[in-house]
């Protein structure tokens, strides 16, 4: 199949482009992870000329179905070519062929990554009885198009097979690319810096600044999913989000985060959501690459379950309307923020919901009474789903649709929350809802009787637990060996405060804490100090500051 005659050339990746490009590259040999399949059935009476013909009238309209990707010495680049080929693929199958072996062969084709240099994102097949086609399968990478854009896709597949007429799309990745270079589009980019920035530095760092208590680092299986399967929290969901006025989205993201924070001992919740960016009209046919990381905020210190529910709709407005960047400035911004606060950022929770309902559409009928709730939670199960060596996330809650239950899905780092904490953890999601449906729950209950293990001798400074000791080794190490004493100063906030003391003391307080903070890293044990004093054995001080730029 072949095309020509088209637009082409080439621009820097847009803003949502990179984003999963970072994200692709350090997954590198594993990037398959973010290969998208699809299944969908034919129509009847459908011949294989006119599913390829539909297809390449796809290739035509979407520049990213005939897009690769490639790093330069300026950055990563999309080109889009004017003329080329794909291929469909038929898979002559002896008998009918049920959906669930049709998704069984669109899996296979995603289990191998995409060569985005060369390879354009999608790849297409069919699978015929007696050279009839009834499915046309689609691999899709994320690289090519996020999940909005995937949907676009399978509705016009679906139109031209049906011999609908489909209107022009006029607005591509390379459009938006060159929009977010300059002006307006510019604009909203540093807005969004600067969102991000001002909420770094008063917030949490981590919900992981606590003591490792799972498994090996190296195991293979060491990010796990499970799904929650709960009619009931379904049922609790739809109740609460009636009572407070609003999404049911709202209600399970205020439960992922009430239970991430109090199961880490933290007054607030920080999260990444996962940001569409398609609220313009030009944007909401366009096949591409637009979502970016969120960054929400929930103050949970007081109050009720249902107390947060109704807070959060604000502070998700405010993730989503600074949900877009570019993302090398974005890391700037990260290391700038960890120079200023001497701690390593782990924003590593994450929530999405992948819906496209909002309520459910077959909930089971109840009386409406605790008990009865508690009847329908008997039924809930938690199945496995997967396992992976590597993820980007230690905790990262996804719902996705089904008309009649709950499906709430908890991937997490085992090192930090072993297995049996996973489902305990989604467990209490449920539990949260249900029993706040017929009473009030504290937010600080959220998560049960599960709390993260601190041996003696980590503290509180600064919105980080760290633990104190090892903080003073890596203090002592940055300085060359000094005897340090470490202390813990209240005021708003408290401040942790080191005193150095040496022969041959280091006086440049500014190089000692960018070898504090470096030493730091990514660690959620350690933080820098914010205050240091440097003594010679005599105990005459030499320096004293912050050590800050």
């Amino acid at each position: 199949m072949r095309f020509a005659g088209l637009r082409s050339g080439s621009a820097p990746l847009s803003w949502g482009q990179h984003a999963i490009w970072k994200s692709i590259k350090w997954l590198g040999e594993e990037a398959h992870y973010f290969n998208i399949p699809r299944t969908l059935a034919l129509p009847a009476g459908c011949s294989t000329d006119e599913v390829v013909a539909a297809v390449r009238q796809l290739i035509l309209r979407h520049e990213a179905l005939r897009s690769t990707f490639t790093e330069t010495p300026a950055g990563p680049v999309q080109t889009v070519a004017g003329a080329g080929g794909a291929e469909v693929a038929v898979f002559a199958a002896e008998g009918p062929v049920p959906r669930e072996e049709a998704a069984e062969l669109a899996q296979r084709l995603a289990d191998v990554s995409f060569d985005h240099a060369v390879e354009f994102g999608m790849r297409y097949a069919v699978v015929t009885v007696d050279e009839v086609p009834s499915w046309v399968l689609l691999v899709v990478s994320h690289q090519c198009t996020d999940f909005f854009g995937i949907r676009i896709l399978e509705a016009e597949l679906q139109t031209l097979l049906t011999g609908g007429a489909l209107d022009p799309v006029d607005w591509h990745p390379l459009d938006q690319a060159r929009f977010q270079q300059e002006g307006d589009g510019a604009a909203r980019g540093r807005a969004s810096l600067d969102f991000w920035r001002r909420t770094l530095t008063r917030v949490p760092r981590s919900h992981f600044d606590f003591a490792q208590a799972g498994s090996d680092p190296d195991d293979p299986e060491r990010f796990v999913r499970l799904r929650l399967d709960s009619p009931a929290g379904a049922v609790a969901a739809d109740t609460l989000a009636t009572r407070c006025q609003v999404s049911t989205s709202t209600v399970l993201l205020t439960a992922a985060a009430a239970v991430i924070a109090a199961y880490s001992g933290h007054d607030t919740a920080v999260l990444q959501l996962i940001a569409g960016n398609r609220n313009e009209p030009r944007l909401r046919d366009m096949v591409g690459a637009q979502t970016e990381n969120a960054l929400f905020v929930l103050k949970l210190a007081d109050g009720t379950f249902e107390d947060a529910v109704r807070r959060c709709f604000l502070p998700g407005m405010s993730a989503y309307r600074f949900g877009e960047y570019h993302p090398p400035s974005m890391d700037a911004v990260h290391a700038e923020v960890r120079l200023h606060r001497g701690v390593g950022l782990d924003l590593s929770s994450f929530f999405n919901d992948v819906r496209m309902n909002d309520r459910w559409e077959s909930l089971p009928q109840t009386d409406g009474s605790a008990a009865h709730l508690a009847e329908l939670a008997d039924r809930s199960t938690v199945s496995f789903i997967g396992a992976w060596p590597r993820q980007d996330a230690k905790y990262f809650v996804h719902v996705q649709y089904m008309p009649d239950t709950l499906h709430l899905f908890l991937m997490a780092d085992t090192v930090y929350l072993p297995r049996p904490v996973v489902e305990r953890l989604l467990k209490a999601m449920e539990a949260l809802l249900v029993r706040s449906v017929h009473g009030e729950v504290k937010v600080r209950e959220a998560a049960g009787a599960e709390r993260a293990h601190r041996p003696d001798g980590w503290v509180y400074a600064d919105a980080c637990w760290f633990d104190l000791a090892e903080t003073g080794r890596l203090v002592s190490a940055a300085a060359d060996g000094a005897e340090v004493r470490l202390s813990v100063v209240p005021g708003g906030p408290d401040r942790l405060v080191a005193e150095l003391t040496a022969a041959e003391p280091a006086t440049d307080l500014q190089a000692l804490h960018r070898a504090v903070v470096a030493l730091v890293a990514e660690r959620t044990d350690a933080i820098a100090p914010h205050h240091y004093r440097v003594f010679t054995p005599s105990g005459e001080l030499l320096a004293e500051g912050t050590g800050r730029p």
